[in-house]
């Protein structure tokens, strides 16, 4: 009977449905340039919309990867997080819409990320100070919006055209409760980078703070200087960030300033004495930022160390290669039934602009 009834609906509205699928948002409005990222549960392409001629970064999500993920619902918050946030460290979302098989999310187009720049450059304090300055700012305003990150790594923080960063992934997030805690179970996040907490109550609902994402921060600045995070050794990574007060060396044949090692040590402690445990203020004020040409309050208006050049809007020099996939490879694998099963359930309103987008055409009605 429910079927039938459905059916019935679908019937009676069919040239409704037609008229806003016809005007709603689709992948064939954009041109692809080039795939810029590839993850999990999807990938990233540089995009030319067809009509505006813009160019943005298009994330596409596998609605059947995210159906066999526990948590089904990650990928609403990603979509609020960009379309909501009114910080300027915060990837901005523009679109999002969906088809039968993948979600999309139209983004700002950057100019690299921090992951590329360290292939290309070598990373002295100066640098160093200003992108972690901007990413402990960043992460600030989504702390402050009610989530931790859990993923913090090059990859994930990309450098507008002007040389300010941008926190973006929010796809590993996790809800901070009212208590100032997030409770989650399954350890995510990209290995090297991963907490010890949250390697130790893997398996288990795990309790964690803001500090999750300081370890990161720190295991970030390691890596700028020496070239590799401090634990990788693989297969005994989790092994040595297990041991973390043991396994943290410092290579003599690189300098490092003592400011430098301190911070990078108190980020790399255990989760109930790491710095930044008790507000983003302890971290502000650590000697390794002090400087005379931006302060915290001023950093976004202040020159950048480095502005990627770029040869038009659509340069894709400043990202890494990715072979390129067929549609058939990307819809692959989800099923689309001829009768209602109710799988596209969890997708329902997943639609945003932020412009009026469809309400304008009905507006002129």
């Amino acid at each position: 009977m429910l079927t039938q009834n459905i059916d019935s609906f679908l019937q009676r509205n069919q040239s409704t449905i037609t008229h806003l699928e016809n005007h709603r948002l689709k992948c064939s409005d954009f041109d692809a340039i080039k795939v810029i990222g590839r993850g999990a549960f999807g990938e990233v392409r540089l995009v030319r919309q067809k009509d505006s001629r813009k160019v943005y970064a298009l994330k596409l999500l596998n609605k059947n990867e995210m159906l066999l993920r526990a948590d089904t619902a990650f990928f609403w918050e990603e979509r609020d997080i960009m379309a909501y946030s009114k910080s300027k460290w915060i990837v901005r979302l523009h679109y999002a819409f969906q088809d039968k098989t993948h979600l999309y999310m139209v983004m700002d187009m950057p100019g690299g990320d921090v992951a590329n720049l360290m292939a290309n450059y070598e990373i002295g304090e100066e640098w160093a100070r200003f992108y972690v300055a901007e990413l402990i700012l960043a992460l600030d305003a989504l702390h402050s919006m009610g989530y931790i990150h859990r993923d913090v790594k090059p990859d994930n923080i990309l450098i507008s055209s002007m040389g300010h960063i941008k926190l973006a992934d929010f796809g590993s997030y996790v809800k901070i409760g009212d208590d100032g805690f997030a409770r989650c179970s399954p350890a995510v996040g990209t290995p090297d980078y991963i907490s010890p907490e949250m390697l130790e109550q893997q398996g288990t609902e795990g309790i964690y703070g803001k500090e999750l994402d300081w370890w990161s921060v720190g295991i970030l600045l390691y890596e700028l200087f020496i070239g590799e995070p401090p634990f990788y050794a693989d297969p005994h990574t989790y092994a040595r960030i297990m041991n973390h007060s043991t396994n943290l060396f410092f290579p003599e044949d690189i300098q490092i300033s003592d400011a430098v090692k301190d911070l990078i040590q108190r980020f790399l402690l255990d989760a109930k004495v790491r710095l930044g445990r008790n507000g983003i203020h302890e971290v502000k004020k650590h000697r390794f930022f002090k400087n005379d040409k931006w302060t915290f309050d001023n950093i976004q208006h202040s020159a950048p160390p480095y502005v990627p050049m770029l040869n038009g809007d659509d340069d894709t020099s400043h990202f890494d290669d990715f072979d390129d996939q067929n549609e058939a490879d990307i819809a692959n694998g989800f099923s689309t039934p001829k009768s209602f099963t109710g799988n596209q359930l969890p997708f329902i309103g997943f639609t945003y602009s932020n412009e009026l987008g469809l309400v304008a055409l009905f507006c002129k009605v």
